[in-house]
């Protein structure tokens, strides 16, 4: 596997999530050592991009119904 083939799938596992998730189970399961580890990597990228995204995703929508509870009096 080239250097190339394994940042498209960090890259795809960073942009689409999904992805990442399939080829992280898919390669974990290959014979092939250097698949397994690149999967790995796939699978715990993409873990961590959805549950960055999620946090952030709350974090707005708390900021975003902030100022209705703020009164200036």
């Amino acid at each position: 596997m080239s250097g190339g083939q394994k940042a498209l799938c960090y890259i795809l596992s960073i942009l689409i999530p999904i992805v990442g998730i399939v080829l992280g189970i898919v390669w974990m399961n290959d014979q092939d050592p250097e698949k397994k580890v690149v999967g790995k990597n796939c699978l715990i990228i993409a873990i961590a991009v959805t549950v960055l995204s999620c946090i952030c995703w709350f974090a707005l929508s708390a900021l975003s119904i902030a100022p209705a509870f703020m009164t200036g009096y």
